[in-house]
């Protein structure tokens, strides 16, 4: 008797994908969620087989039970069963356009939801974002997942293995099985003979790109409500096409197939596009204000808010409820159409609210644990104004920093530090302050002042404000209205407002840095294209007006004003620039400071042109085959040249790329960094040019007549404020070097720029006996990098992460203010893996390997 062929077994697994916000608000789009989800609780208690995968994230959970509060124990009990699936993620963030940190908060956050409500999916579900990092693997099994479910990002890979399955390996070595959505995560079962032969198409695409045998079919969409006839057409299409059997499952259950086959392995970030899914790499240059406002925000929380809070911790004060609160509405602008800039203006005008929410909380908790901080310290000098200054980074440093203080007489004032050393201020300015809230409030106006501190690691020194005296003044950095120079640079800048820069330690001269070019954009929020007639306008030959902007023994600033004339916008058929042309002002400053390695850039630029794309320009005349940008946890090399563009191509490879802080180029021992605040986008040429994208203004979230990508991303909505009319202020900073970017500071000189140190101006008395001066924590050598310091999630401890983003195994310590009384070593999500030795007191020595993640967390044995 013949035996009958065995079926491939076609796991169907119903989701809805739920993009927040995009071309409709929150609370509109939360109208729908709630539809959809009432329909859920219907159809889950008729059928108890009835399974919905909810976009692996838990937020559209809380946001429905902000209206159905009602119905939150019968949601647990599907959670509880398996029935509802939620997690691991708070939202869908986009990878490349927030921190590490972000990442690691928003799985903490997904992750303590989901256990309130029962059950967390262990599947790394991130269906829609446009691309992924390189260390998402290592992220991942931080948190025990090692399954990962993608589209976009891969095709490339794909195509190459024949296959949509692979072992994906991150920088440490960290492993995750991946199955790609080679036909969409957004598939539906045909309701009629004519969709068929199309449905047929798909099933067999599905079997060619598999490994297991088996076939994954994710049923669902953006915004779509769960199916209600699902069984009855399941069965339907078992007699239509009897060589499968189809059965409703999860993720979960597709995963424990995929960990059973031998995969082939996969190294690097998953950026490769174009030819069947999209990759959107114009995003990142989208409505720079928000990229801007994010990485503000961020910096606020993990540098400052969180380390200060960790210490009014141990000084038994507990913020983390504020300090959660902050992270929350932070994560909420993360979600990929949110943080891309790709939505209606409506919804980015809601995220402008929310960082403005998120900031305001870590400024208020920051300054307060400073308060708390400073109460312990002892005070040497008790006759002037005591004002605290916190180093965020973990190596001694010496840096301007602004505190508001008390008006002083006179635009000059002495501080003195603890050891009696004298250090001249300036005020550079004044604000109105209200304090002593629940004392009767005060409203004064504060004067703004500025010094360069010299301060310990991640720690705070405390000095004194003191009327004027007559101090040795130092030589001025200032050398003539167009030159700076200070012990490591000389800035020379020209009549058409661009600057050579000459590299003391070195001989190297760098000329015509820091040229402005911008070019017409036919494109939308997610794409850049050129119009087919595309005139590029430069700021080479404009006459530029330099003169002293700031002239302090620790500092110098020159201004350069200039205008550009560009045209206004595009051609009533958007296939050249107008030519009617608009002025738009540029101001730039640049800083020198003393003791310090680093040129700082600032632009300020009335834009009043509409469709274009402004890009501020470093020609380093090191010609290069790839670029250096730092990444998430990460420092990756890119190609300069884009991969070679063929026929099928739905979308142009582009020649532009993300970064984090910073995007370096080097030749036959010789680099050039460009550092900046907030500006995510760059490109490097061949002659190693450096172009780091200021802003992209567009009209439209989404066309279909674009020269860089084929058909629509989204709908056809018209966006006036994704033009970025008005006055913006970008922030950069320039670092040669000798050697490699491992080895020569490039890391410090970029966090040092990214996090300058704030300061606070106390009241009242001294109440402890902690010392005027105070490292907290100090992170050896150079090449590791102190990514948190915070209180651990169950609030029993403190938690440190560090990483090592450089090729070679690193071997170095951390040393505390005190003794640890207990330490271990954890897992990003803070489960323990191990005990580690104290016998070297407050000293934790640690060997980090190429790209390694490392969380340790202390416990101390009293509070200050």
């Amino acid at each position: 008797m013949a035996c009958t062929p065995a079926k491939a077994e076609v796991v169907v697994v119903p989701h809805t994908h739920w993009d927040r916000e995009w071309y409709l608000t929150f609370e509109e789009f939360r109208y729908w969620l709630v539809r959809a989800l009432d329909k859920m609780v219907v159809l889950a208690e008729h059928d108890p087989a009835f399974r919905l995968v909810l976009d692996g994230q838990t937020l559209p959970l809380l946001d429905y039970l902000a209206i159905r509060p009602e119905q939150e124990e019968k949601l647990r009990r599907l959670v509880e069963s398996g029935r509802l699936q939620i997690g691991p993620w708070y939202t869908q963030p986009d990878e490349f356009l927030v921190s590490g940190e972000a990442l690691i908060r928003n799985l903490l956050l997904g992750h303590r939801i989901a256990h309130r409500f029962g059950s967390v999916m262990k599947d790394g579900y991130i269906p829609d974002s446009f691309g992924h990092i390189a260390q998402l693997p290592q992220i991942l099994r931080g948190f025990g997942i090692d399954t990962v479910f993608i589209m976009r990002g891969a095709d490339q890979i794909c195509e190459s293995l024949g296959k949509g399955e692979f072992l994906w390996q991150g920088p440490d070595g960290s492993e995750v099985f991946v199955h790609v959505f080679t036909e969409g995560y957004d598939m539906f079962l045909p309701q009629n003979p004519e969709e068929f032969p199309v449905f047929a198409e798909k099933l067999a695409a599905l079997s060619e790109k598999s490994c297991t045998g088996a076939l994954l079919l994710p049923l669902g969409g953006d915004h779509r409500e769960p199916p209600a006839d699902l069984f009855r057409n399941l069965s339907a299409l078992e007699e239509k096409f009897p060589k499968f059997h189809f059965r409703v499952g999860t993720f979960s259950d597709y995963a424990e197939l995929l960990r059973k086959v031998p995969l082939r392995k996969v190294k690097g970030e998953l950026r490769s596009g174009g030819r069947r899914h999209f990759i959107l790499s114009g995003v990142y240059s989208a409505r720079i204000m928000i990229k801007q406002r994010n990485a503000a925000v961020e910096t606020w929380l993990e540098k400052y808010t969180e380390p200060l809070s960790a210490v009014a911790y141990l000084c038994g004060h507990d913020l983390t409820p504020f300090v959660s609160t902050a992270w929350e509405l932070l994560l909420q602008n993360h979600a990929h159409d949110s943080i891309c800039g790709t939505g209606v203006d409506e919804v980015h005008r809601e995220m402008m609210v929310r960082y403005g929410k998120a900031e305001a909380i870590a400024r208020t908790v920051a300054q307060e644990a400073m308060r708390i901080i400073g109460e312990r310290m002892s005070r040497p000098n008790q006759t002037g104004i005591p004002v605290l200054v916190f180093n965020p980074c973990p190596w001694p440093r010496r840096e301007e920093v602004v505190v508001a203080v008390d008006e002083p007489v006179g635009q000059e004032c002495n501080l003195v530090d603890s050891l009696g050393e004298s250090v001249l201020g300036k005020v550079i300015g004044k604000r109105l302050f209200s304090e002593d809230i629940l004392k009767g409030v005060k409203h004064r106006y504060k004067a703004l002042l500025a010094f360069q501190a010299d301060l310990p690691p991640l720690g705070v020194k405390m000095y004194t404000l003191m009327p004027k005296t007559e101090t040795k003044q130092p030589c001025s950095l200032v050398i003539n209205s167009r030159t700076l120079e200070n012990e490591f640079y000389r800035v020379e800048v020209g009549y058409d407002g661009t600057f050579t820069l000459i590299d003391k330690e070195s001989g190297e001269v760098f000329r015509g840095l820091g040229f402005f070019e911008d070019s017409g954009d036919a494109g939308d929020e997610y794409n850049y294209s050129p119009p087919v007639e595309q005139k590029i306008i430069t700021s080479h030959g404009c006459k530029a007006e330099v003169q002293v902007a700031e002239d302090f023994p620790w500092k110098g600033t020159l201004k350069v004003d200039f205008v550009l004339s560009l045209p206004k916008g595009l051609s009533e058929d958007r296939k050249a620039r107008s030519s009617e042309l608009v002025n738009c002002p540029i101001t730039v400053f640049i800083s020198l400071q003393r003791g310090i390695k680093r040129v700082d850039i600032a632009v300020e630029m009335e834009n009043n042109a509409y469709d274009h794309r402004v890009r501020i320009a470093f020609p380093t005349g090191l010609k290069t085959t790839h670029a250096f940008a730092e990444d998430t946890f990460w420092v990756i090399s890119r190609p300069i040249s884009p991969a070679i563009e063929e026929e099928g191509w739905i979308e142009a490879p582009a020649t532009t790329h993300p970064q984090k802080v910073f995007v370096a180029v080097e030749n036959e021992g010789r680099g050039f960094a460009v550092i900046n605040r907030g500006l995510p986008e760059y490109e490097v040429t061949e002659e190693g040019t450096i172009f780091v994208t200021l802003l992209r203004g567009v009209g439209w979230l989404s066309r279909n007549d674009l020269r860089t990508r084929k058909g629509h991303a989204g709908p056809p909505y018209p966006v006036p404020e994704a033009q970025c009319l008005g006055r913006h202020r970008f922030e950069l900073a320039l670092y040669t070097y000798q050697g490699t970017w491992e080895e020569a500071g490039l890391l410090e000189a970029a966090q040092a720029f990214r996090a300058p140190p704030i300061g606070v101006q106390l009241e009242g008395e001294e109440k402890g006996s902690l010392p005027s001066e105070l490292g907290f924590l100090s992170l050896q050598p150079e090449g590791l990098v102190l990514s948190a310091l915070k209180v651990a999630e169950d609030g029993r401890g403190i938690v440190v992460r560090v990483y090592n983003p450089t090729s070679r195994t690193i071997s170095g310590r951390i040393s505390f203010w005190r003794p640890p009384l207990e330490a271990e070593w954890t897992r990003l999500d803070e489960s323990p893996l191990e005990k580690i030795n104290l016998s070297s007191g407050a000293i934790i020595p640690l060997v980090v390997k190429s790209g390694e993640i490392k969380t340790i967390k202390l416990r101390f044995f009293e509070v200050f």
